[in-house]
């Protein structure tokens, strides 16, 4: 996930720089660039893959760079259930990665799980609990001949694809994050971004769940796909704040127009040690993942 990177940029030097706009001298206004930022980028997950956790600093709002990577940390994951700790290995630009080890399983269902980052003489920690997922029953494609699924200015002879998975009906809430793909390339965008509660679109009354997923959620978006094409659903399963934290998120991000709204900081799970002056900022969930392919015939 990237963390856009938000300074305080003052209106008055804004409705300033406006002023000057007709001389013929040119005013430069220096920005305030804010305090600097240890981002923590930490989702991982039950798959059968190597796990990666992202760690970089902020950079000025105006730079057109990417974020400066941390490649001087140390970081590791503890299962605190089982007490057992697992290191994550520097690889590049930021990437510290753990491989996937068939015979040592990571991720233990219900089990407690503590972040540890030590930077700069300080550890930033955080917590997490890998719970439950929803079960994925098959993923369904509908073809459209006349655009008429996707809307007035939707491509013709295409297809869509929607999920069919089962939330576990009982008195607790589950949260889920859908990712979908096609062929090899994620839909990451903000507007792909699609959240559900008990595999609805809201929150759900306790003890009221939904058995079957419905719509939005089970749309899986609105891309389109062509005959042959592989889609690929997964359901992650997620706390109730990391929920609100990509809520808050994917408000911020289109956060924009006539009626918007004053922009806020966003929520962050991580804890910065007492006294230290780098902020840590970010997210830290441990991910139960169901995963079902299609290929669209």
């Amino acid at each position: 996930m990237k963390i856009i990177k938000t300074y305080t940029i003052y209106f008055s030097l804004f409705v300033l720089a406006l002023g000057f706009s007709s001389c013929e001298d040119v005013i430069q206004v220096k920005l305030d660039e804010g305090s600097k930022l240890l981002v923590i980028d930490a989702f991982i997950n039950s798959k059968a893959t190597t796990q990666e956790i992202v760690l970089s600093n902020n950079d000025s709002f105006f730079s057109g760079k990417n974020s400066p990577p941390v490649t001087n940390a140390q970081v590791t994951l503890k299962d605190v259930t089982l007490n057992k700790t697992f290191t994550f290995n520097h690889t590049n630009n930021g990437r510290y990665q753990l491989p996937y080890n068939p015979a040592d399983s990571l991720t233990r269902l219900n089990h407690v799980y503590e972040l540890s980052v030590s930077y700069e003489g300080q550890v930033y920690k955080s917590t997490s609990t890998f719970k439950r997922t929803a079960a994925i029953d098959s993923v369904g494609v509908n073809f459209d001949s006349d655009g008429s699924l996707g809307g007035p200015t939707a491509p013709k002879n295409v297809y869509y694809c929607y999920l069919y998975a089962k939330d576990k009906v009982d008195a607790n809430t589950d949260y889920y994050w859908i990712k979908t793909s096609r062929n090899d390339t994620a839909f990451n965008k903000a507007e792909d971004i699609n959240l559900a509660v008990d595999g609805t679109n809201g929150a759900v009354t306790q003890g009221l769940d939904s058995l079957t997923f419905t719509p939005p959620p089970a749309f899986i978006g609105f891309e389109v796909y062509r005959r042959f094409d592989v889609c690929r659903v997964e359901i992650h399963s997620i706390s109730k704040e990391c929920y609100l934290f990509l809520t808050q998120a994917v408000a911020q991000i289109n956060n924009g127009g006539l009626f918007a709204t004053t922009p806020e900081n966003v929520k962050t799970n991580i804890l910065t040690p007492s006294g230290s002056k780098i902020k840590g900022v970010g997210w830290f969930n441990m991910a139960n993942v169901a995963t079902r392919v299609r290929v669209v015939d």
